[in-house]
């Protein structure tokens, strides 16, 4: 899983790196508010992948396969009229947003909202993926997806298609990453079916405390990119997306090591074996991933900005360092909070919506310069580090 999603990182910067290259500061800083915008999107689906796998998992802890196969075709058929109204309601939206974001066309984002359409499918297909431990798969399928979107944008934005080439490139390889997936999921629809009511499952109960807590990261994560493209220049936009990205990295090499420890813990949960020993394992790892990316970034902050996007993007240097450790504490938090869904703590969301709240009005308010909005952003990240571990440590101790 750590390799395979490493590879897809890796590729997943490649692209940004080439289209911060290729577009320049100004139009890449159009591209990162709209896959930002992306992500906001992507809540519900982001919701629905953490349950799905929470369920899947609890399921395969108890050999209940039948139930597995089930639980795939309600969600995919009872997602389908959703997420068509969602796409009819933002497309309805569209010229509000591209005001917003300062963008002379709507095709751009009508880009983004079909990206989310088949992402909302792809999300289905991934998460029982990894419900069911099928980490190779997973791993081959995202790198897969993220060779298609890079080549394809690479060579719409060469034949001068500029961000919608760009955008086209996510399309695609969603569009792929969907159909691929049922390669090794083909056994779901020869089990035979089971009645599964989601009420007696408590799905709904699980899923409204995991849409808050994807609501909070996802803001905390994307929406800062989105408020710098609407109160800064255009060029300050393109430096806070390149920062962003760059810093980004310590989540995205973090984040296998998450994805393995929701199911396996949920599992263990479910099973009624111990399960503290992987929280601290995986907290280990990132920590050690967090401190040692960290330092990097603050030894050598010109280097890193230069060689990977260029002498036009040198000004952003002295923030890459500070926007490494709101990112490391981003993703010690995420996985906290993970754990805490996975073991059913689900009250622990409200820091989290908190922290996502405070954050936006106060870059709302305080936006005068780069400096204001990443501080908000690294001290907000580290209170809410302070209190997930706090409320960890004291469950960890009753036990």
């Amino acid at each position: 899983m750590a390799l395979g999603t490493g590879v897809g990182g890796l590729g997943n910067y490649f692209y940004h790196l080439l289209m911060g290259r290729m577009l320049g500061p100004v139009d890449y800083g159009i591209l990162a508010s709209l896959i930002s915008l992306s992500y906001l999107l992507s809540i519900p689906t982001g919701t629905l992948s953490l349950v799905l796998v929470k369920f899947v998992s609890s399921f395969k802890g108890k050999n209940d396969f039948d139930s597995i196969s089930t639980l795939f075709r309600i969600s995919s058929i009872k997602t389908l009229v959703p997420a068509l109204l969602f796409l009819l309601l933002f497309l309805i939206c569209s010229p509000f947003i591209a005001s917003f974001l300062h963008i002379n066309s709507i095709f751009p984002f009508i880009l983004v909202l079909l990206t989310f359409f088949v992402g909302i499918f792809l999300t289905i297909n991934m998460a029982f993926l990894q419900g069911v431990l099928r980490f190779g798969y997973l791993s081959f399928n995202s790198i897969l997806q993220v060779f298609l979107k890079l080549l394809v944008a690479v060579i719409l934005v060469i034949w001068g298609f500029k961000v919608n080439g760009a955008l086209f490139g996510l399309l695609v390889g969603s569009i792929f990453g969907y159909f691929f997936a049922f390669v090794p999921l083909r056994w779901l629809f020869k089990s035979p079916k089971k009645e599964l009511k989601l009420g007696e499952i408590k799905f709904f109960n699980f899923a409204l405390p995991v849409f808050f807590s994807t609501l909070a990261f996802t803001s905390l994560f994307s929406m800062d990119i989105v408020l710098v493209r609407h109160f800064l220049p255009g060029q300050l936009s393109g430096f806070y997306a390149a920062l962003a990205l760059l810093s980004k990295i310590i989540f995205f090499i973090a984040s296998p090591i998450i994805a393995v420890s929701f199911p396996l813990i949920s599992e263990r949960h479910a099973s009624g074996n111990r399960y503290f020993h992987l929280l601290w394992m995986s907290f280990g790892l990132v920590g050690v991933i967090c401190l040692f990316s960290t330092l990097i970034y603050f030894l050598f902050p010109a280097f890193i900005i230069g060689i990977l996007y260029g002498s036009q993007y040198l000004s952003a240097a002295p923030y890459l360092g500070f926007f490494a450790v709101f990112l490391s504490f981003y993703s010690l938090s995420f996985l906290m909070t993970n754990f805490f869904l996975s073991v059913g703590k689900t009250k622990i969301v409200v820091l989290p919506v908190t922290a996502s709240l405070i954050q936006i009005i106060l870059i709302s308010f305080l936006h005068q310069n780069l400096w204001q909005i990443v501080s908000i952003s690294t001290i907000l990240m580290a209170l809410l580090f302070v209190g997930l571990l706090i409320y960890c440590l004291r469950i960890s101790w009753a036990k």
